[in-house]
């Protein structure tokens, strides 16, 4: 009985006392097997989407002359610091409106308008959207209407539903562009842009920087001084 045992139990010890080599993966030591998990590559390709914002950059605040501006017996836009409007005809857009209408220039001209070209997440043009509202609280809405909007055109106007709700203004209009030629329209180059066009449908006012608190607030009162003309 013995002599059959020995087989049998040298076979059991081999098959059993050789794990290191019988499993995959786990390197033979003379200590404790450490397994070595088998690394998973994943390929992962990024989806590309036409953001217009990619290659648009914070234009610098030199375009105003740093901090010597003087806009002392400055009486129209084409006099403004840092404005390379030309007074040409505004090229014609559409947008998307928050609420649900939609937004066209050529609809709503007879009024000045400040449109400030801007993407959501935007630091910079948060900035540039506090200054202007801090601007516009001291001044009668009447004066100017005021479209925030969107050049990222995938993006949903529900977004800035809570800027709106925050900055409560009744001249504020929040749109998202649906124009894909906006910014080679208007020649934008940099977020931060503040355009103004007249009642009359001309581009009186480009500014490639966000312009500081005084130049935000002379535009206010050039176009309050040409409504009452």
């Amino acid at each position: 009985m013995k002599r059959l045992l020995i087989p049998f139990l040298s076979i059991f010890l081999v098959a059993c006392g050789s794990t290191e080599a019988a499993l995959p993966g786990v390197e033979p030591s003379s200590t404790t097997a450490t397994p070595s998990i088998p690394t998973v590559s994943a390929t992962i390709t990024p989806t590309s989407l036409p953001t217009a914002q990619a290659t648009l950059s914070i234009a610098p605040l030199d375009s105003f002359g740093g901090n010597e501006i003087s806009l002392e017996g400055v009486t129209s836009f084409d006099k403004m610091p840092g404005n390379r409007a030309i007074n040409q005809l505004a090229p014609d857009f559409t947008a998307r409106l928050l609420g649900g209408s939609t937004f066209v220039l050529s609809k709503e001209l007879g009024k000045y308008l400040l449109v400030l070209p801007t993407s959501f997440g935007c630091g910079e043009c948060t900035y540039s959207l506090y200054l202007l509202g801090e601007e516009a609280k001291s001044q009668d809405p009447e004066i100017m209407n005021i479209l925030v909007l969107d050049i990222y055109t995938p993006d949903l106007p529900e977004y800035w539903q809570s800027y709106a709700d925050s900055i409560n203004q009744p001249n504020y209009r929040w749109a998202v562009l649906d124009t894909p030629t906006f910014l080679e329209d208007y020649d934008i180059y940099g977020l931060g842009t503040f355009l103004v066009i007249d009642p009359d449908g001309k581009l009186v006012f480009h500014s490639d920087a966000p312009p500081p608190p005084e130049v935000i607030r002379h535009l206010f009162t050039l176009a309050s001084n040409e409504e009452q003309k």
